[in-house]
């Protein structure tokens, strides 16, 4: 998850931007009464986390929150979005009632990331080398049990469906179950940059890249990173 690259550091951090960037303006699109001030607050702060990470910081955590947050968080944003389309504009549902039936889905994984985020992994995926950080991967196990964990949450996506004979809703589960598929995929990384946090604190240490030099190198020969 926690990919250091030098080549793809930059495009990853735009890439979480354009994203997010691009849900926040649908989302306005669709309830601009509820949504637009809330959605431009939203871009701005991301746009100033996505901008201190590519050009600015050297703090590893920092970086690793943002890759988090594009892993966890697309599912889930696309989940809201779809639920905002089919709740407002197909079932005509209020305002209201559309946006709280919307932020269903993301209160339930965020429940479920509260609850990884407390849970202690044996393995672990980021390892302090000196003041440097390592980016392991760890095994990947259960394969049988994650596949039958998502047959499970696709098996109940037709008769939501069926139910209400709607395109945006199917997607919304399909979504949905992607969000939960990835909170659970990645709960050991989830433990690793919760521990790694913890260690920084204790301490008292800023961690940094393992390739720091090559990413400094990249930000120079950006345009903006000479100006920044």
């Amino acid at each position: 998850m926690f990919d250091t690259d030098p080549h793809r550091f930059m495009s990853i951090i735009f890439s979480t931007w354009l994203l997010f960037t691009i849900q926040a303006v649908f989302s306005a699109g669709i309830l601009p009464s509820l949504l637009f001030f809330p959605m431009c607050a939203a871009v701005v702060w991301l746009s100033w986390w996505c901008f201190d990470c590519a050009y600015r910081t050297e703090k590893f955590t920092r970086y690793a929150n943002l890759r988090l947050f594009l892993n966890l968080g697309f599912a889930p944003g696309f989940t809201f979005l779809l639920v905002l389309i089919a709740a407002h504009k197909q079932l005509k549902l209020g305002p209201v009632t559309s946006l709280s039936l919307a932020c269903i889905p993301l209160l339930i994984a965020f429940v479920i990331y509260v609850a990884l985020y407390r849970w202690r992994s044996r393995t672990t995926g980021l390892v302090a080398r000196g003041n440097r950080v390592e980016v392991t991967a760890p095994p990947f196990r259960n394969q049988t049990l994650q596949g039958g964990i998502g047959a499970a949450l696709s098996s109940v996506i037709y008769p939501m469906v069926h139910s209400y004979d709607s395109p945006a809703l199917l997607l919304a589960c399909i979504f949905f179950a992607i969000s939960l598929f990835m909170l659970f995929y990645h709960r050991v990384s989830i433990a690793s940059l919760r521990s790694l946090k913890e260690q920084e604190l204790k301490e008292r240490v800023n961690y940094t890249f393992m390739e720091v030099e090559r990413i400094r190198a990249r930000r120079a020969a950006s345009f903006i990173g000479r100006w920044s």
